[in-house]
């Protein structure tokens, strides 16, 4: 055991060296210093076991050096005080000071010395053992377990202490709202263990781009924040996004799968974008929103106009939620022919006719429908209302044996592994054959999708005709043909509007070809020209579809255009 006195009185000094040697303590050393200053350095220089102060030591006193020692983070050693005064209340002022005993010089033996000491050094213990829990469940409690990053109770924490700090010295700070691209789509396809462990290699990555100063935690699940200061070098937020790009532009190896994972990032910036955490915080996510809206694998930084664009959203979010109730959605009905122009099919094409917005196209309500999960409900309407509509045509009005109604389904459609079942049962219901019926899905969502072949062929197994949308746009389009049950392809747009132009033609002439060798129906739509309509017939298309012929109309126009009374 070593044990540092510190005392200004070597009278005094040398009673306390001969007490400790009449203990039975394991003495390995004494060393001794007659002023604080003396103290101070050998209390730092070395490791004692015990540190025996007296009080009163000029030309301050003990009390202080007390301070100064428990001030330092790496001091670690049991303290005795020792004086000649039976004040109690300096006593009590010692120990909550972090002095772990105090005794009178009076009343210093060796009995009673070796107790102090013995009880100091295992309440020094005690006092170090509750430290160290209390940092270990600070620190559990500031850590994402699955990454080893800080986590969102350290991030919010952080994000106010920034604030008020970069407030006080008035300087600046970024925060970037990062998120994993399609993240979902790797838990789906690979399970949430090979998923957890890319997450991890997504913290790794993350990381690497990091300097000293950043903050970079996980919020849940594959979001990430990222705080920084930016002082008056505006060009290193610029260097923070290029540096994320690139450590993102490889793939993740996992468990020997390759991963093409990307991410988007939203940006604000204190004090320029808001001047409290919650507003800043709303910046960057609509900026994250902005990210992912134009294509994902970017950054896009928070301004005004995009805000605008959000509380649009919004209001255009609260609306449809309330447009089923309201009976506020319809569906237009836009017709096929074949090539002697005669009625053989038409797509069931949904409206939004609000009451104070006006019309609202396709386009602006639908993936706001989508990304909320109202899709599902919405899609179910448009299916329902479509058959029974098919219905009446088909019990009031003379339609052909061949007349097919065209509906599209979204991806969150195919994902409902009851809807083959509910369509079974809408046909039943409304007692229509299912061969007059057809669901449409886009090409782009139906390479995306693997779960989408078996939800196909549920629906295929009906009776219900497959057809596949903006044929001609996606990847390996033909490869993936083999995987799912089609009965029609639908060629784009794009292609019908070119297709004046060599290129354009041959291509759609093959594509026509190719699926006339498949036994592939084929629908052209977008035909706004007497050039489109005569190549598309002259192709052998089966179905012919766009404004040349009619725009979309409302059931009660078609039905007095395309219907007569039997």
């Amino acid at each position: 055991m070593k044990v540092l006195i510190i005392d200004d009185d070597q009278i005094d000094t040398l009673s306390i060296v001969r007490t400790l040697k009449n203990t039975d303590l394991p003495l390995a050393a004494i060393e001794t210093a007659d002023t604080g200053v003396k103290g101070l350095e050998l209390a730092l220089q070395q490791q004692f076991d015990v540190i025996l102060l007296d009080y009163q030591l000029p030309p301050t006193d003990g009390f202080e050096l007390l301070i100064e020692l428990r001030a330092k983070n790496d001091f670690s050693t049991s303290i005795v005080m020792l004086s000649h005064n039976d004040d109690e209340e300096i006593a009590l002022k010692c120990i909550e000071s972090g002095a772990q005993d105090f005794i009178m010089k009076s009343e210093v033996t060796a009995v009673r010395l070796r107790r102090a000491i013995v009880i100091a050094s295992e309440r020094h213990q005690l006092e170090q053992q509750v430290l160290e829990t209390h940092t270990e469940l600070k620190r559990l409690a500031e850590c994402d377990s699955l990454t080893g990053l800080n986590n969102r109770h350290f991030f919010e924490e952080r994000l106010t202490k920034k604030l008020l700090s970069s407030a006080k010295d008035n300087s600046s700070f970024v925060l970037m709202l990062i998120d994993v691209d399609k993240f979902k789509d790797v838990n789906d396809r690979h399970g949430h263990v090979l998923g957890d462990r890319a997450l991890k290699e997504v913290a790794d990555k993350l990381n690497r781009c990091v300097g000293y100063n950043d903050i970079l935690c996980r919020l849940g699940g594959d979001e990430f924040a990222l705080l920084f200061p930016i002082g008056n070098n505006k060009q290193y937020v610029q260097k923070m996004v290029v540096r994320l790009m690139s450590e993102f532009s490889s793939s993740i190896c996992v468990d020997g799968e390759l991963l093409d994972l990307t991410v988007s990032v939203g940006i604000a910036s204190f004090p320029e974008c808001a001047s409290n955490s919650i507003e800043l915080r709303k910046c960057a996510d609509i900026a994250l929103y902005r990210a992912k809206e134009k294509g994902r694998n970017q950054a896009q930084f928070y301004s005004k106009a995009f805000h605008e664009q959000m509380n649009r959203r919004a209001e255009l979010e609260r609306h449809l939620k309330r447009a089923l109730v309201k009976n506020e959605m319809e569906l237009y009905y836009q017709p096929q022919f074949n090539a002697d122009m005669q009625l053989i099919g038409a797509e069931a094409l949904l409206r939004w006719k609000h009451p104070k917005l006006g019309m609202i196209p396709p386009d602006s309500f639908i993936p706001v429908a989508e990304e909320t999960g109202m899709i599902v409900d919405i899609g179910f309407w448009v299916i329902e209302t479509a058959l029974k509509q098919l219905q009446y045509w088909l019990h009031e009005k003379t339609l052909r044996e061949d007349f097919t109604l065209a509906i599209n389904l979204s991806p969150s459609q195919l994902t409902d592994q009851f809807l083959a079942k509910k369509v079974k049962n809408l046909l039943n219901v409304y007692q229509i054959p299912a061969s007059h019926v057809e669901f449409e899905i886009t090409e782009s969502n139906l390479i995306s999708g693997e779960w989408a072949s078996e939800a196909l062929q549920k629906i295929s197994d009906l009776g219900v005709k497959v057809a596949v949308d903006d044929f001609g746009t996606g990847y390996s389009s033909l490869s993936h043909l083999k995987d799912y049950t089609i009965d029609v392809i639908k060629i784009d747009r794009s292609f019908v509007e070119r297709i004046e132009l060599v290129k354009p033609r041959q291509l759609f002439t093959a594509i026509c070809a190719f699926s006339h060798s498949l036994e592939y129906e084929t629908v052209a739509e977008g035909i706004e020209t007497d050039i489109h309509d005569a190549i598309c017939k002259e192709v052998g298309v089966t179905r012919l579809q766009g404004f040349y012929y009619s725009k979309p109309l409302p059931v009660t126009v078609f039905e007095s255009k395309y219907f007569y009374a039997s």
